[in-house]
């Protein structure tokens, strides 16, 4: 089965995760001034897919004459059922083809001051309990034991599933950056405390020592 295939054995119908997220980033070629009107504009737009949340974030610092906008939608159906509603297809190796440009792609994506869109979809059992940056304990358990992990304080990457898993069963893992290490190594959720901390990560490695100071 696909990860996004919604019929189970028997012709049965896989039940909707309980946690199901499309996010989306757009650039739209707005002054400031207009943001609110924009705002509201892609909520009412996105409404018929689910609840919507619109996080206006101003002029984008590498394109100030675009603002951007970051979009949590929680679908009503199936997070991959939402993404080609909006518009968005599969590529042969069943990757998203999540990225939309107007002077490429043409047309209009929910308004036409929408210049550029990314976008992705997420479904699980659960809500990821942690986010990129945060810093935690990893627990004492034979996979970090062998990952020489345990007890350490690590920095949360990526989060990540088994896509093979229905997705109502799926429970996240997560790459983590280890001091010392070029290589991330991924620890299953449950084998992470939180610690309180968190660290902004961009596009560097970063990483924090067991008395937590920041490591570059």
């Amino acid at each position: 089965m696909t990860h996004d295939d919604l019929s189970g054995r028997g012709g049965q119908p896989v039940p909707l995760a309980p946690y199901r997220l499309v996010w989306l980033a757009l650039w739209a070629e707005a002054t400031p001034q207009e943001e609110a009107e924009l705002t509201e504009h892609l909520r009412t737009a996105l409404a018929p897919h689910g609840t919507v949340v619109v996080h206006a974030r101003g002029p984008f610092h590498r394109t100030p004459e675009m603002l951007h906008y970051e979009i949590d939608l929680t679908p009503d159906g199936s997070a991959p059922d939402c993404m080609r509603a909006l518009g968005f297809t599969r590529n042969a190796d069943s990757t998203w083809n999540d990225e939309w440009e107007r002077p490429v792609n043409g047309g209009v994506f929910l308004h036409p001051a929408v210049f550029g869109a990314l976008a992705g979809e997420m479904e699980a059992a659960a809500a990821p309990r942690f986010r990129t940056g945060d810093v935690v304990l990893v627990r004492d358990s034979p996979d970090t034991r062998r990952l020489g992990l345990a007890g350490a304080e690590v920095t949360v990457g990526t989060p990540e599933y088994d896509y093979n898993t229905a997705p109502a069963r799926r429970t996240w893992y997560y790459s983590v950056l280890v001091e010392g290490q070029d290589e991330s190594e991924n620890v299953d959720e449950t084998d992470m405390e939180p610690t309180g901390r968190h660290q902004q990560v961009y596009g560097e490695r970063t990483s924090v020592s067991t008395n937590g100071v920041l490591a570059s």
